[in-house]
């Protein structure tokens, strides 16, 4: 026990201090996550052998990354999916995996393309580390714009894509087998959904119940959502199915539950996913690789992180440039297309698992499992740095700013081919914000405020007002002699608050001109009834 302490210490050690020195690091240009796995390679048994990976180890790490990918389904619009964007994600995967296997074929790879080895080598190129990206996202305030959206559509893809082809193609039992238990986790995961909806509609006592637990030392949204998390990975794991699948499915049965997010209930899931566990997964990642390469080895790691950005990059950026407004102008710039194309080919937590299937399966050697963790270390190194270059100001636009112009004609009743898809009277869900925001004032839809308790709505936007829009320069200007962008407010959060003071100042204009018409119709009528006679 005490060994397993140790290793637990030296663990949250390196968790500790891998963000205070990539904070130091100008314009962050090494992720946190890097750091991470580099510092379980340095405490681990191929590093300096002080930290032991024993199954106690083991169950944090499977938490860990559960909980990660529970965040990166949580994250999922599942209306944006549903859409274009969603279906220009799903073309950009599937020529992703035509063009993996190509490539297997022609390398030769041992065993050749259908074997357990190359379709492990095809399924790692077509990933996304959507949960490894959504930090990097969130620091550098991509997370709500229409940039971040189509990334995160590329990343749902990236995700879900290699999983289901995981569970099809390297498992132990039949391609058929598979797919009727993939069908049957499905079904399941669908009545849970339902349940959920019928919870919220019938079940109002235990609603609010569960509301009332979640300010006390109960913590029961905390503790439900641990609950669907564990209940859906134990049922992915009896299907013998990896538990990333589960944790994903949780998300999104999270976000159904939460359509507009909770920023309290979110800070909370933050603080004890991104502190404790996902930490852990990174680092425990970490201590697995072997830093003894030879050349042969920096030549596969090389590459295959070149195969890693024709194979997924190129199909992204592609989709990307095909994406298009209304108008029929293109949706992105070449240069948000190129951004776009980076940050989805960054890949590592489904190379991780791939490769941990294909070693277990004794179809792939350790050393050559390690060198494509590597390639996956290194393009969260490098891709993410590129994606900052070639980031602008303009990418920080609402993402409802941006792609409700996007996505082809609009349906005869006006809305969005996205919005046509949810009945009328209802709203279209989207990407929510960062619970915690670098530096700024949150101002998230329904938000529960501190010092009344109660709900107010959202934030209006510049979108579609023009009216408002006019009137927001003048509030503008006004916060910028306040200096309101240096003390903490972000762009975006700039744009909401004169939006919201340019609505205060139209409604004063319209109660102002109603009690003007008022005291002038009253005027009148008192008049009219001195000059009337009496008899009438």
């Amino acid at each position: 026990m005490a060994e397993v302490f140790t290793s637990l210490l030296l663990i949250v050690a390196v968790a500790f201090v891998a963000p205070l020195i990539s904070w130091t690091i100008p314009k962050r240009l090494v992720p946190e996550v890097v750091l991470l796995i580099l510092g379980g390679m340095l405490i681990g048994p191929h590093g300096l052998g002080l930290a032991v990976e024993d199954s106690s180890i083991e169950l944090l790490r499977e938490l860990g990354v559960a909980f990660l990918f529970l965040m990166a389904g949580y994250e999922i619009d599942v209306n944006e999916l549903r859409g274009a964007g969603g279906r220009h994600a799903a073309v950009a995967w599937l020529l992703s995996l035509g063009l993996a296997f190509g490539a297997v074929s022609v390398i030769g790879v041992t065993g050749g393309a259908a074997s357990a080895n190359g379709i492990a080598i095809a399924t790692a190129m077509t990933s996304t580390a959507i949960g490894t990206i959504l930090p990097i996202l969130r620091d550098r305030g991509l997370l709500s714009t229409a940039v971040g959206a189509s990334i995160l559509n590329h990343g749902a893809v990236g995700e879900v894509g290699p999983v289901i082809v995981m569970a099809l193609l390297l498992g132990s039992r039949s391609t058929w087998a598979s797919m009727v238990i993939l069908g049957v986790f499905l079904i399941i995961t669908l009545v849970i959904v339902r349940f959920t909806s019928r919870v919220k509609r019938v079940g109002r006592r235990l609603v609010e119940a569960i509301h009332l637990g979640a300010s006390t030392t109960a913590q029961t949204t905390i503790r439900a959502t641990v609950l669907l998390l564990v209940g859906l990975c134990a049922i992915a794991a009896i299907f013998d199915l990896d538990v990333i699948l589960g944790a994903f499915a949780a998300g999104f049965v999270l976000r159904h539950a939460l359509p507009e997010g909770d920023a309290e209930f979110e800070e909370k899931l933050d603080g004890l996913a991104y502190g404790f566990f996902v930490p852990i997964f990174f680092v425990t990642s970490g201590m697995g690789i072997e830093a003894g390469l030879d050349g042969g080895d920096m030549v596969n790691l090389l590459a295959f992180f070149v195969l890693l950005v024709l194979v997924r990059g190129v199909p992204v950026w592609l989709a990307s440039r095909a994406e298009r407004r209304r108008d029929g102008s293109r949706a992105y710039s070449m240069r948000q297309s190129l951004q776009i194309a980076v940050y989805s080919t960054t890949a590592l937590p489904i190379i991780v698992a791939v490769t941990q299937v294909a070693v277990s399966a004794e179809a792939m050697s350790t050393s050559f499992a390690s060198t494509l963790v590597l390639a996956g270390v290194l393009s969260v190194l490098v891709l993410p740095a590129v994606g900052l270059a070639l980031g602008h100001q303009s990418d920080h636009a609402p993402a409802n700013e941006v792609m409700r112009v996007v996505q082809g004609p609009a349906a005869p009743d006006g809305r969005t081919p996205e919005e046509a898809t949810v009945p009328v009277g209802e709203q279209v869900s989207e990407p929510r914000r960062p619970a915690s925001p670098p530096g700024g004032i949150r101002l998230p839809a329904r938000e529960r405020t501190p010092a009344t308790g109660v709900r107010r709505p959202a934030q209006p936007d510049l979108v579609g007002l023009p009216d408002l829009r006019e009137q927001a320069t003048p509030a503008m200007a006004r916060l910028a002699e306040l200096g309101m962008h240096a003390r903490g407010l972000s762009l975006e959060e700039s744009h909401r608050l004169a939006a919201r003071l340019a609505e205060i100042e139209q409604e004063h204009a319209q109660w102002r001109e109603r009690w003007h018409h008022v005291r002038r119709h009253g005027a009148t009528s008192r008049a009219a009834r001195r000059r009337r006679p009496r008899g009438e």
